[in-house]
C-alpha cells in the first residue's frame, strides 16, 4: 500500500499554471461577450423608449381639432420641420419651439393654439420635449401632405403624420439613440 501511495502524484506547478492561464483566456471572451450583449440591449432599451415617445405624440396629436390642424398645415406660416431642395417641396408640421412664444401672443402661428383643448400648450410641450431617465428628448411632428388623397379618395377625413424622436444633445441617449419615426394618421371628428 505504501508502494502505491508514492506512485500517486498531484499536478504539477506548471501544470497549475497552464491551466489558470486557459481558463483566464475563456474567461476574457465571455467578457467580450456579455460586454456586447450589455451595449446591444441598452441600444434596444433606447429605441423602445423612443418609439414609445413617438407613439404617445401620435395619439396625443390624433385627439386635437381636425381641422383647425388641417388649416395650420394647409396655411403658409406653418412650421418648416425639413426643408426641401426646390420652393414648395419643404415639410411642415409641429416642432417643440412652434408654439413656444405663445403667451398671450395672436398672431402667426399663435392663431392656430386653439386647435389644443383649452388652447393650452403646456401637455403640448410635456410630449414635444419629455425627460426620460435624465434624458432630454425632441419631438417633432411633420405632415405628410404627398400621402393626403383626394377627398374623393377619403382624404378628407385622415392627415398623415409622422412623428421623430431624437434626443436633445447628440449622444446623450446613448447607443442607439439616433432618431426614430413613427407613421400614423389623424382622424376627422366624423370618424372618430
Amino acid at each position: 500500500m505504501l508502494d502505491r501511495l508514492k506512485k500517486e502524484q498531484g499536478f504539477t506547478l506548471i501544470e497549475v499554471l497552464a491551466s489558470l492561464l486557459i481558463l483566464s483566456i475563456v474567461a476574457l471572451a465571455f467578457t467580450a461577450y456579455f460586454s456586447n450583449a450589455l451595449t446591444f440591449a441598452k441600444s434596444n432599451q433606447n429605441k423602445t423608449i423612443m418609439s414609445n415617445l413617438a407613439r404617445n405624440a401620435l395619439v396625443y396629436m390624433q385627439k386635437q381639432d381636425f381641422d383647425r390642424m388641417e388649416s395650420y398645415f394647409e396655411s403658409g406660416i406653418a412650421t418648416v420641420v425639413r426643408p426641401g431642395n426646390s420652393p414648395g417641396t419643404e415639410r411642415v408640421g409641429i416642432a417643440p419651439e412652434t408654439f413656444g412664444s405663445c403667451t398671450n401672443d395672436t398672431s402667426g402661428v399663435c392663431v392656430f393654439r386653439d386647435m389644443f383643448e383649452n388652447r393650452n400648450l403646456e401637455p403640448l410641450r410635456a410630449v414635444l420635449e419629455p425627460r426620460v431617465n435624465g434624458v432630454q428628448y425632441r419631438v417633432v411632428i411633420e405632415y405628410q401632405k404627398e400621402l393626403n388623397r383626394t377627398e374623393a379618395e377619403g382624404g378628407a377625413l385622415l392627415l398623415p403624420i409622422r412623428a421623430t424622436v431624437t434626443t436633445a444633445e447628440a449622444g446623450s441617449g446613448g447607443p442607439g439613440a439616433d432618431a426614430v419615426t413613427v407613421e400614423g394618421y389623424v382622424n376627422a371628428q366624423s370618424i372618430r
